[in-house]
């Protein structure tokens, strides 16, 4: 530093030229007043360095201080730990020699009240008196339950079992489907079934402590029977022995219209023509009925009577008013009925076709579901399983609808084939009769003439 301050003030000195009449000490006193002021500074800063280093010198004597008396405070604790452990120890050792086979009933006794506790939260009785199972949480403390907490146990048990023979009407809040809470009285029989004035199912939710009205109640007679049971009119009533959980898996069934809607337009096209299939073939079951009855009227008429309202009747007045000869008029006989059976016939090959066409529709359904289901898959993977489910479930319907339709219309085309056929039987036995009559007179006419 000294030397710097000389150097500065020499290139100084000589970037201003001196005058003649300076005088030439001046250069020396300069240099010794910067000589002794950077002596003053150096011992300024010589006395701060020492006074710094008395604080570090206390600061390191607190330090070594602080750390004897955490060192001492250690040894402390830790022969406090010991004499706490041994002297814990020691009791562990003493309770177990007073309780002696008390040990095992005390564990028993809690395995009991926990098991205990999470049947009072799932009892319906627990709808009618919440917040029983609180009563029970010494079960998971640790210690030695005591008296009064095992006649708890006693009474909880002996009261749920009490409480589950009885059918008790009380009031509560129930929770609708849509969110809203209304109060109203609940009907709970023993530890099965909740039902409230307007005879609807309920559920307890024991996590939320609320009563929930099913969003999907059982059929319409159900609900009715259990209305007028809770009114006193009847007295029998349809409950469910699983506490709800029938109940629960009746609302995830889908109805008859979502399974329609889940087979798609197949399956709106599949029901489409077994409609048509149905309607067709109840008509040509009517008019073969029809058709049947005044062939059999005719086949009654004993006045020999033909008339033209029937296949019969027209066939065997073709046959009477021809003159030809017996095989020319079995041709003509024959000619007759192939003209009546397209009529017998009619919409039989149409039905047949439906019923052929319902199962392909079907399966090709199924095909496109699945397809879609592979394509989720390739998007979402295989981690939800219940995605998988509901789009095979969904691709499957239209298989059901294609065989629901594909079987009565297969039976309603066996059973208008058979009736045809019974129809056309007649006609060819009558006019095989007829034809066997005329050759019959024709041969006694040729004896008679011989």
């Amino acid at each position: 530093m000294r030397i710097l301050s000389i150097l500065l003030f020499t290139l100084f000195s000589f970037s201003t030229p001196l005058s003649a009449a300076e005088p030439s000490h001046r250069l020396a006193s300069l240099a010794t007043d910067i000589l002794q002021h950077d002596g003053q500074v150096n011992q300024q800063r010589l006395a701060e360095f020492k006074q710094h280093l008395d604080s570090q010198k206390a600061l390191l004597a607190q330090s070594q201080q602080r750390l004897a008396a955490a060192n001492a405070r250690q040894l402390e604790l830790k022969q406090a730990f010991d004499q706490n452990e041994q002297h814990l120890t020691e009791i562990q050792q003493l309770l177990t020699q007073r309780s002696g086979q008390l040990g095992e009933v005390f564990g028993v006794v809690k395995q009991q009240a926990s098991e205990a506790q999470g049947q009072l939260q799932d009892s319906l009785v627990s709808a009618q008196f919440p917040g029983r199972s609180k009563q029970l949480d010494f079960a998971s403390a640790q210690r030695i339950p005591s008296i009064d907490e095992f006649k708890t146990l006693w009474v909880s048990l002996y009261d749920e079992l009490n409480e589950s023979g009885k059918i008790v009407l009380f009031e509560r809040d129930v929770v609708e489907p849509s969110g809203q809470t209304r109060s109203t009285q609940v009907l709970r029989i023993g530890n099965f079934q909740l039902l409230d004035q307007q005879g609807h199912y309920l559920s307890w939710q024991n996590k939320l402590d609320q009563l929930l009205v099913l969003s999907r109640q059982p059929d319409g007679a159900a609900v009715n029977q259990a209305k007028a049971y809770i009114e006193g009119k009847q007295a029998s009533l349809v409950i469910d022995p699983t506490r709800g959980q029938l109940l629960a898996l009746l609302g995830q069934v889908p109805s008859l219209e979502q399974r329609i809607k889940q087979g798609g337009y197949v399956g709106y096209i599949i029901l489409a023509l077994g409609l048509i299939g149905l309607v067709m073939a109840l008509w040509r079951m009517l008019l073969l009925s029809i058709t049947e009855m005044k062939v059999k009227r005719q086949l009654k008429n004993s006045s020999g009577q033909l008339f033209d309202n029937n296949p019969l009747g027209r066939v065997l007045n073709k046959a009477q008013q021809s003159e030809l000869a017996v095989d020319d008029l079995a041709l003509r006989v024959e000619e007759s009925i192939l003209e009546e059976v397209p009529g017998l016939e009619r919409g039989q090959s149409l039905i047949k076709l439906f019923a052929a066409v319902a199962p392909l529709l079907g399966l090709l359904g199924t095909v496109t579901g699945m397809i879609g289901t592979f394509q989720s898959i390739t998007l979402f993977g295989t981690s939800d399983p219940k995605l998988m489910a509901g789009g095979i479930s969904q691709a499957l319907i239209t298989t059901v609808l294609g065989l629901i339709v594909a079987i009565p219309l297969l039976f309603s085309h066996n059973l208008l084939s058979s009736r045809s056929r019974r129809v056309i039987q007649i006609l060819q036995q009558k006019s095989t009769a007829l034809l066997a009559d005329r050759r019959e007179a024709q041969q006694v006419r040729s004896k008679h003439a011989a």
